[in-house]
């Protein structure tokens, strides 16, 4: 097995969440060449009991046969439902169990709980947990979608920060400083962090989780696009565990190597947001037909991780740097650095996500993502104004990446005549100012609606979240006021060829909360 660096100490006491649901096992070593989940079934499936029970498909015999085809009997027969031999997800006692428990001990936490839904469902289920209803939550707005949504099933108030927004790269880190003050001036259930942004830059969270220390006010952190920080170099990002964080969600899927949709919530050795109360949110919330495919994939790339995690990030960050210094020799072209502006101070970057900046080359990122999908049949991650982003993982496909390669070098050889408006040091494009909220999230997003045109929208209260996804933080949320701000933005997003979510994605028409 691959040698893992030691994890560090616990940084706080607090309701120890290891009494409930973690380290049953004291110091004892787990064994992290098993796969319960996936044994669990396997031995299931080789005992040959016959299904009188759901899924309907049987093991694919009453399945399309073009699905059998695409995917093979085999997919159909590991699609088991939750059942005494297979475990279950809501109150595990063997196989997933176990599997959790690995889990922990591979990510530092004294809890994990594993979840089909995405960091969407975990975001949902830490807030749930660590705010009562009515409680506020200090935050700051770079928030995915997701934690709108919880706001208003949760019926917290949210207490937005302001933070410094840079054009080439979007909102910063926020300081454990602000932090503190933000909540001198009100009293505060919780905290939630984007860490890392959709940029790939993660500041360290020591001064904040002192800070929340000593207030004794839990620390979330929206950690979906983190979760190798645990294999990655010592240079780079640390995970959210080891600085302090009680209570983290990670999209598995996005950075390692699970299916679609599978992710983790881990919850911190001293939290003072216990494992079983995070397990009664996520109880509410979750299915009891987990599907056993995506649990299974979780349990696999775990072990995989333990095995082999620390050896291929290594090596991908090693290509990854060779691939940036390729696209800073083109001219106009720039790959983000925390030496860029002083205002980075304290973040540290992912170096698997290459933020490329193509401002220099006169083009926009929406351009130049047009181009490199449609002639060179590669995609992005993300595109705005300035820059196009790329997210790196092991084993990357040497064609694609030259393919890649002549693309941005076809940017940097043609200039093109950008909109006058477009390129610009102007961090309204990114974030426009936070709007005044007039009511809770809850009431506005569960309340009477009606559509109006958008212009005629201005000082009403949105009945719905507004966003462009990538990265998907919302320009207004359910409760805040629609603003002269927020519509040109909008604007301009679109003509610049941003893909906009929201009930109308014309923004022809908003909903807002019924007079």
């Amino acid at each position: 097995m691959y040698q893992l660096r030691p994890l560090p100490s616990p940084p706080h006491k607090g309701e120890g969440a290891g009494r409930i649901l973690g380290e049953s096992r004291g110091n004892t070593k787990l064994n992290q060449d098993r796969a319960p989940i996936l044994e669990t079934l396997r031995d299931y499936i080789a005992g040959r009991t016959y299904a009188f029970h759901t899924p309907g498909h049987k093991s694919g015999r009453f399945a399309p046969p073009e699905l059998v085809e695409l995917w093979g009997a085999r997919t159909f027969q590991y699609d088991l439902p939750a059942m005494t031999a297979t475990d279950n997800l809501l109150h595990p006692t063997h196989c997933v169990k176990d599997a959790q428990e690995l889990a922990a001990e591979l990510f530092g936490a004294a809890a994990t709980f594993y979840l089909g839904g995405g960091a969407t469902t975990g975001i949902a289920a830490m807030i749930l947990a660590a705010v009562p209803p009515g409680g506020t939550i200090l935050l700051p707005r770079n928030v995915h979608r997701s934690v709108a949504a919880a706001l208003v099933l949760s019926g917290a108030r949210p207490k937005f920060i302001e933070p410094v927004v840079l054009p080439q790269c979007g909102a910063l880190g926020i300081s454990g400083e602000t932090i503190a003050a933000a909540i001198e001036k009100e009293p505060v259930a919780a905290v939630l962090l984007t860490r890392p942004t959709y940029y790939g830059l993660a500041r360290d969270l020591n001064d904040v989780s002192a800070v929340c220390r000593r207030q004794g006010i839990p620390l979330l952190v929206d950690e979906a696009h983190g979760p190798h920080f645990r294999f990655l170099p010592e240079r780079a990002p640390r995970p959210a565990l080891d600085e302090g964080a009680d209570l983290v969600a990670q999209s598995c899927h996005k950075t390692l190597g699970s299916l679609v949709g599978t992710a983790q919530v881990h919850v911190g050795r001293e939290s003072p947001v216990s494992a079983e109360q995070v397990r009664d949110a996520f109880n509410l919330l979750q299915t009891t037909s987990p599907n056993y495919l995506q649990l299974v994939s979780l349990d696999v790339n775990r072990r995989w991780m333990a095995e082999e995690g620390m050896k291929l990030f290594a090596h991908a960050v090693s290509e990854a740097r060779e691939l940036t210094d390729e696209i800073n020799r083109l001219p106009g072209l720039h790959v983000l650095d925390v030496g860029d502006d002083p205002r980075l101070a304290g973040h540290r970057r992912d170096p698997l996500r290459l933020v490329i900046n193509v401002a220099g080359a006169g083009w926009t990122g929406y351009d130049a993502e047009l181009l490199l999908r449609e002639r060179y049949k590669v995609e992005d991650e993300l595109s705005d104004w300035f820059n196009v982003v790329l997210v790196v993982s092991p084993n990357e496909d040497h064609a694609a990446k030259q393919r890649l390669l002549a693309g941005l070098k076809e940017i940097s050889a043609k200039p093109q005549a950008v909109k006058p408006s477009a390129i610009n040091e102007d961090k309204d494009l990114l974030q426009p100012a936070i709007p005044p909220l007039a009511m809770t999230p809850r009431d506005a997003a569960l309340g009477e609606k009606a559509v109006v045109p958008l212009g005629e929208s201005l000082g009403r209260v949105c009945a719905e979240s507004i966003m462009f996804y990538p990265p998907g933080i919302p320009l207004v949320m359910p409760g805040e006021e629609v603003t002269q701000e927020v519509v040109e933005v909008c604007r301009a997003l679109l003509s610049g060829g941003a893909h906009c979510y929201a009930s109308d994605p014309t923004l022809g028409t908003i909903r807002v909360v019924k007079e």
